[in-house]
């Protein structure tokens, strides 16, 4: 058990594996077999304060940490060996310009079918792939206020989001869920889609993506309240739900 109380918790798809950050800075690594959940590993590596995020890949064999220390720890799910950190950097310029360690980590999360990470430190939403390279960064602080800053985000790889998919969705302060793809020509960010349905408008605390498909979004806000946002595939739609969009398609100015 911990020590202290538990600031973050993450299993994996297969429910084979729990992984579990604390206040301490530790984090530790369980797994469930004959009925019962063993200790397999306590991982140190972060600088102090709590564990603020985790993610586990059962198919990329990796674990993903982020901390109020500013730190990204990546480490071999099969080993339990620190692999690398991923360096963050939330100036007003990519690549290296303006790096803020103090700035803490807000989300990590692993995409499953490709392996890339996923990182939000302050307003710095990055995108690493399965070797730790940065494939691209985009400081949202940069187009948006403080009253829109991001306050998570999570990874997908759902062609069905978007005709051109999506990567990446975000959640926002003022309730905003926003949708992004990768444009690799230009190193990019893109964003496809703000929801133009304003469910929530308290800060968005919580974004998984759910399915085989990844085609569920679940978001969860700070007073509460939760949504389920889900594609929709046009060869399970009735004549008159196909009628209803096409209406709405033809009527949009």
């Amino acid at each position: 058990m911990h020590c202290a109380p538990i600031s973050a918790v993450r299993p994996s798809l297969n429910g084979q594996w729990l992984v579990t950050g604390c206040v301490d800075s530790t984090v530790r690594v369980w797994k469930y077999s004959n009925s019962k959940v063993d200790l397999r590993a306590t991982l140190c590596g972060h600088d102090g304060g709590p564990i603020n995020c985790i993610d586990i890949s059962t198919s990329s064999g990796c674990i993903v940490t982020g901390g109020a220390d500013g730190k990204v720890l990546l480490w071999n799910l099969r080993t339990l060996q620190f692999l690398t950190e991923l360096r963050n950097y939330a100036g007003s310029n990519a690549y290296g310009v303006g790096v803020n360690a103090s700035a803490a980590v807000k989300s990590v999360s692993i995409n499953h079918k490709t392996g890339n990470i996923l990182t939000l430190v302050g307003s710095s939403l990055t995108l690493f792939d399965i070797n730790g390279n940065v494939l691209v960064i985009h400081i949202m602080g940069d187009c948006l206020g403080e009253s829109n800053r991001p306050t998570c985000a999570v990874a997908t790889d759902c062609p069905e989001w978007m005709e051109s998919g999506v990567v990446a969705v975000t959640g926002h302060a003022n309730g905003d869920i926003r949708l992004w793809s990768l444009d690799t020509d230009n190193d990019a960010l893109v964003m496809q889609h703000l929801v133009p349905e304003q469910i929530h408008s308290s800060p968005i605390t919580v974004l998984r993506c759910a399915g085989d498909r990844q085609d569920t979004l679940l978001v969860g806000d700070a007073s509460g309240k939760l949504s389920v946002w889900k594609t929709l595939q046009l060869e399970n739609l009735t004549q008159q739900e196909l009628g209803v969009i096409l209406q709405q398609i033809t009527s949009d100015p």
